[in-house]
């Protein structure tokens, strides 16, 4: 009869054992479980989301006719880039706006900016681009004018239009009279008036 009793009770302590070692292999299956899962999460939220940006126009792409950017836009950037030099210095031969501009200068540095290649010297504007009436300018319009020398019929000087209103419109330019640099002036001034050339598009 002790035998027996012996036998049970070393049958309950190996089912004791086996229940512990079940409970911890539990454990640790549950653990597992939950690292994987929370590392799975983890990756989901590192996942970068694409970024969708808006076309913007390109003004050094080389094509000053792209679709997406009409000629009034750019007509209106390029005046308002314009603007900026107001009052850099007048330096002849320069086209770097931080030392200073002359007039053809300050227009080349202006249109290159815009993907445009103009001419260097005012003078050999008088064959380049569209001629139009003054009546019909538009913002960023040229307009072309004689140089300062009395009684001189080369043209010598040139400026951009700002405001477009015939011969009261106003253009942008490098001045080396009074001003001494980039300012605005108005079309109908007389000192420009009777210097006056033509009007040049090269836009569009």
């Amino acid at each position: 009869m002790k035998q027996l009793g012996a036998f049970f009770l070393v049958l309950m302590i190996c089912s004791c054992s086996e229940n512990t070692k079940f409970t911890q292999l539990k454990k640790d299956i549950d653990k597992l479980s939950g690292a994987y899962a929370e590392n799975t999460n983890s990756q989901k939220d590192t996942v970068a989301e694409p970024q969708i940006s808006s076309l913007q126009p390109n003004l050094n792409s080389g094509n000053p006719n792209e679709v997406f950017y009409n000629s009034g836009e750019r007509r209106e950037d390029l005046v308002n880039f314009s603007k900026q030099f107001i009052g850099t210095p007048y330096l002849y031969g320069s086209t770097d706006p931080k030392q200073g501009l002359d007039c053809s200068g300050f227009i080349n540095h202006v249109y290159k900016t815009y993907s445009y290649n103009v001419p260097r010297s005012s003078k050999d504007f008088v064959n380049f681009g569209r001629q139009i009436d003054i009546n019909e300018v538009k913002k960023g319009d040229l307009l072309l004018f004689t140089g300062t020398e009395q009684g001189s019929s080369e043209a010598g000087h040139i400026g951009i239009v700002i405001t477009a209103n015939g011969m009261n419109s106003e253009f942008i330019h490098s001045s080396s009279g009074k001003a001494n640099g980039v300012t605005t002036t108005l079309l109908s001034e007389p000192h420009y008036t009777k210097r006056f050339i033509k009007a040049i598009s090269v836009i569009d």
